[in-house]
């Protein structure tokens, strides 16, 4: 995320001018932009000369750098993060929207929230296909506030039962109980189905108030039994697509920098923390190159939307690419697509 101290700081009409036409002229050749490149194809009413002193001025001030003896310059990280900031990208025209738009509706208005891992693992693909990156999808394995649709108890042994619980999402949380003193497998099944009978579209911690006040004296066996319910916690997912795409960027073209990207998706949790952080701005994220906090995606641009259901984060998808990627296309693509997606979850009934 920007720096406070980077977002205070404005330029004026001709450096943000030249700024902006020297990125865009660099995201489209990633070669070093000169100042007659910039003059001859932006137009811009200033003579080759002066813009060779705003560049000049944009150095100084760390928004371009130069690379070797060329007298070209290209962005910096500070200067792709301004670029990305001020430039109107969510109220300029998509047309490529209304055709993904078309190609997604289908599966939205005929899916339930059962099918929300599959229904998203196809639109992510689509994403993909669309915007030439790689792209992911984060579930978050979490209870948070989702509800439960319903519980389930498996008989494992003389002293253990499965708890099974099934979460509107379709995903399923299990945990192995060992039964309290005196408790068997018949006990332990009438408990469960208790539990279902007032648990229904509540969540975990609805369930166990409603439990506690249904029963009045439960035993502190029970009573650690149902604190068990609230320790249910599944593993964070990532599902990784197109990881093929890093190989034909110029930026990745290191066997390092690619092991680099993929070691970070191992790193599951700390990606997902990472990922949570970022909730907070419910909107789109775009986090460029230092400000990803995962180690491996320092070279990359990582451009994310969460995924909110009555104020619960069920999980995160996002794309992933060089610094120097079409932030005109893909801001605009993930911010409609961010909208409809969590108005998707937000209008779902559980089956």
């Amino acid at each position: 995320m920007p720096d406070s101290s980077e977002m205070k700081e404005i330029l004026d009409q001709k450096k943000w001018a030249v700024l902006s036409a020297t990125i865009v002229g660099y995201i489209r050749s990633g070669l070093p932009v000169g100042s007659q490149s910039v003059n001859r194809s932006f137009r811009l009413p200033y003579s080759p000369a002066t813009i060779r002193n705003i560049m000049s001025a944009l150095e100084e001030l760390g928004y371009l750098t130069h690379p070797h003896t060329s007298a070209g310059r290209v962005p910096t990280e500070k200067g792709f993060r301004y670029f990305v900031d001020h430039s109107d990208f969510e109220q300029s025209e998509f047309e490529e929207w209304t055709h993904f738009s078309e190609g997604i509706e289908p599966l939205l208005s005929e899916a339930s929230l059962t099918e929300f891992s599959e229904v998203l693992t196809e639109i992510v693909i689509q994403v993909g296909r669309m915007s030439g990156h790689a792209v992911f999808l984060m579930e978050t394995g979490s209870v948070g506030d989702v509800r439960v649709v319903g519980l389930e108890a498996v008989p494992v042994s003389g002293r253990e039962g499965l708890l099974v619980v099934i979460l509107e999402t379709g995903h399923l949380l299990k945990r192995t109980i060992i039964y309290p003193e005196g408790i068997g497998w018949v006990e332990f099944r009438k408990i469960v189905l208790k539990l279902n009978r007032i648990g229904r579209l509540k969540t975990i911690s609805e369930i166990r108030d409603a439990f506690f006040a249904d029963m009045e004296g439960i035993s502190e066996a029970w009573n650690d039994f149902v604190g068990a319910l609230e320790r249910l916690e599944g593993t964070p997912g990532v599902k990784l697509f197109g990881a093929s795409r890093f190989a034909k960027e110029p930026g990745f073209f290191r066997a390092g920098d690619l092991e680099s990207v993929f070691q970070a998706f191992e790193e599951q949790i700390a990606l997902f923390s990472f990922l949570k952080k970022l909730v907070e701005f419910r909107g789109i994220s775009v986090s460029i190159g230092s400000e990803n906090e995962p180690p491996g995606l320092d070279a990359c641009t990582v451009v994310s939307i969460p995924l909110l259901r009555a104020g619960a984060w069920f999980g995160t998808i996002g794309l992933v690419g060089p610094v120097r990627m079409d932030y005109g296309q893909v801001i605009p693509l993930m911010s409609r697509l961010s909208n409809r997606l969590n108005h998707w979850l937000s209008g779902l009934g559980v089956e």
